[in-house]
Parts: C-alpha cells; structure tokens; sequence
C-alpha cells in the first residue's frame, strides 16, 4: 500500500511548479512588452538634469514612481528639447541637477523618455523572453511530468 504522502508529493511539486511557472511567465511579459516600443525604435541621448522633484499626486499612496527630473537635450534633428522623467527613487537620488544621464526617447512620443541606454533597455527584453521562456520550461518539466507521476500512483479500479 501507498502512503498518502507518497501520492501528495508529486500533487503538490505540480502545483509549485505551475505557480513558479506562471509567476515567471508574468514578470517576463511585463518586462518584454513595457519598453518594446523603446527597443524597437529608441534613441539614446546625453541629457542634462535641470531639475530634480517630485509630483506628490502620483503613484499609491503618493509613495510609488513619483521622482522625476527635468531633463534638457538635443534631438537626433537637432533641436532642443526638455522632458519630464519618470524613475526609480535609487536612481533619483544618485543624480544631481547640473548632471548629465542617459535617456533613451522614442522620436514620436517625447513624453515616454526613459532613463537608461538603449543596451539596457535591450537586456531587458532579453531577460523578459529569458524569464518567460523559463516559466514554460518550469510547467512543462515540474507541472507535467508531477501529474504523470501523480497519476501512474493511483490504483487502476
């Protein structure tokens, strides 16, 4: 006879796995699909900061993204240009207004400037389609091969 743990174990590695699995399909997509617009058609520019401040009506509690800065730079036709950036508080705090940052911007849509290169934004994507490739392999190997376990235990009646 079969102990009922025994027949658990595999019920229970499934159900971790499918959960580790989505988890990872999740944070993956989001971490493609937030800067693919960036990856696909930015451009990386030296800005400089003019202003550091916060928009206080912002984010959850007005303790989420609400650090931004006032960046000032020249376009790829040469005009000059200023937007509000958005970002982390690590990164708030490292600058300084007077410093320059890299800011990757899509031509069309000046307002979605984000910090960092276009390199970064491009590592990225790649850890995003990483991650979600790992899910898949994560329910595929722990989820499936756990139930054919699980169900080769059980008493044929």
């Amino acid at each position: 006879m079969i102990s009922s743990s025994a027949t658990i174990l595999p019920l229970l590695v499934a159900f971790g796995g499918l959960f580790v699995g989505i988890v990872c399909i999740l944070i993956g997509w989001y971490l493609w699909y937030e800067g693919r617009d960036i990856r696909s058609s930015g451009l990386t520019v030296t800005a400089i900061v003019l202003e550091k401040f916060r928009k206080e009506d912002q984010g959850l509690m007005g303790e989420m993204i609400n650090y931004y800065v006032r960046c000032s730079f020249q376009d790829a036709t040469g005009l000059a240009r200023e937007v509000d950036v958005s970002m982390r508080s690590r990164r708030w705090f490292q600058l300084s207004e007077g410093a320059t940052t890299r800011l990757t911007y899509v031509p069309e849509e000046l307002d979605e400037s984000q910090p960092g290169s276009h390199f970064v934004w491009q590592l990225r994507g790649f850890a995003g389609i990483t991650m979600i490739v790992f899910g898949i392999v994560t329910i595929a190997v722990c989820t499936v091969s756990r139930l054919l376990e699980w169900l080769n235990s059980q008493p044929v009646y």
